[in-house]
């Protein structure tokens, strides 16, 4: 769980002494350093800026914390140059010799690349958000059906010339010519290609 809520991060606080910076004027690409099992930091350029996140850890109870079930807590500080920096409070139920403060910082760092591939095309292009489908069932087969139109767009556009411009607009406009031939195609073939570049 993530949380920028004032509230939860002045109540860790407490637990959480000043962590130090990763590292000194480092001119590498990306670096991480352990700073201890309860302390991680990495530098690395993003998009041009240099980016700086110390995460700091410390075992918790629910008491402290007035959420269920927490194992640890940790704040993230990032700094990214040319902007303010952000804290924010982590909490997981996993305990310290499951996940120490590197591991958590890497993790953090890679959920970004679900939240930015998978969940934005169905958030944006599919319009999940707005599903107004209310029983399990057609939440379920709904969820299949966009998931299997996310993965046929996927493995169309690896095939496009530019593939990074490509949209699932431009999927759903390639299916649907020709009174939708290809996408008839593609669901009635026993070996569907969809290699073919537009």
């Amino acid at each position: 769980m993530k949380t920028s809520n004032a509230s939860c991060r002045s109540r860790l606080r407490p637990f959480f002494p000043e962590p130090p910076a990763p590292g000194g004027n480092s001119t590498a690409e990306r670096e991480d350093r352990a700073l201890g099992g309860t302390c991680a930091g990495s530098r690395e350029r993003n998009k041009g800026r240099l980016e700086t996140r110390v995460l700091q850890s410390a075992p918790i109870t629910a008491e402290q914390v007035g959420f269920p079930l927490p194992a640890q807590a940790a704040l993230l500080r990032r700094e990214v140059q040319g902007q303010q920096p952000e804290t924010v409070a982590l909490l997981t139920s996993l305990p310290p010799e499951r996940l120490d403060a590197a591991r958590w910082l890497d993790l953090n760092r890679s959920h970004w690349d679900i939240e930015t591939g998978l969940h934005a095309r169905l958030d944006v292009s599919r319009r999940d958000d707005q599903c107004r489908l209310r029983t399990a069932n057609a939440l379920h087969v709904h969820g299949i059906f966009a998931r299997l139109a996310n993965s046929l767009f996927m493995h169309w556009r690896a095939h496009q010339r530019k593939p990074r411009q490509k949209t699932t607009t431009d999927f759903a406009a390639s299916m649907s010519a020709e009174h939708a031939r290809r996408a008839l195609r593609t669901v009635t073939s026993s070996r569907p290609n969809l290699a073919t570049a537009s």
